[in-house]
């Protein structure tokens, strides 16, 4: 019977052409294997692992097992490194973590650049314009919906500056469609009103709506919390 090295090795490369829970998942677990590889073999079980937190939605488990496998992954092993970045980036994008320039670059990982620069300054020109470019490479490596849940932070951070330049509590909605209009992207108050109410909801922003007068009502106290975007 072959040991739990050959087992781990078994299935990591079976992996590479069947993406499939049940191969991977809970059998190599319960029987402890995952624990018991060479550390090539750990790197590659924790990539793939880290690939199915990521399409169950489970962004905590995936960014651990992506930083685990970059971390322990070989030094000279450049294109190994890169293939676990292009999803470790959007993992921590989503997360609020943004990766350097510097780490983009020297990985040629330039499909993210517009998607970084949009996010940390609320261009959603940028961002949107980035995310369509590459949108068929997204999609061919299973990132594209979890870019495009990144957008909610390029908003949060639009909204942001338009707070700044207003300096106030109260925002009326149409300055805020000014915004969108200036990036060249023009939505109707109600599509304003409907970004708000999602951004309050997930706490991006702290405050509320009021329909009536349309305006946005944001607490005195720490309106945008970074603590709600990066996620512990």
């Amino acid at each position: 019977m072959p040991g739990n090295s050959a087992r781990l090795r078994v299935v990591t490369l079976a992996h590479d052409n069947v993406f499939s829970k049940n191969l991977i998942d809970r059998p190599v677990e319960s029987r402890g294997i995952h624990e018991s590889g060479s550390i090539g073999e750990m790197v590659t079980y924790r990539y793939y692992v880290g690939r199915l937190n990521m399409f169950e939605d489970q962004y905590d488990l995936a960014e651990k097992n992506f930083d685990y496998a970059l971390r322990h992954c070989h030094k000279s092993a450049s294109a190994n490194k890169k293939r676990i970045l292009n999803y470790l980036v959007p993992v921590k994008l989503l997360r609020g973590r943004l990766p350097t320039i510097k780490l983009l670059e020297k990985y040629s990982l330039n499909e993210f650049l517009p998607l970084l620069n949009g996010m940390r300054t609320g261009n959603l020109m940028e961002f949107s314009d980035g995310l369509m470019k590459n949108q068929d490479l997204f999609i061919r490596r299973g990132t594209y919906l979890l870019l495009e849940k990144c957008k909610m932070i390029c908003y949060r951070n639009l909204f942001k500056r338009v707070y700044k330049i207003i300096g106030k509590e109260q925002i009326r909605l149409e300055m805020i469609a000014r915004s969108f209009k200036w990036l060249g992207m023009p939505i109707d108050l109600d599509e304003v009103e409907c970004i708000l109410a999602n951004l309050i909801f997930k706490q991006y922003i702290r405050g509320y709506l009021s329909h009536a007068k349309r305006v946005l009502v944001l607490s005195k106290k720490d309106p945008f919390p970074t603590s709600k975007v990066i996620k512990s």
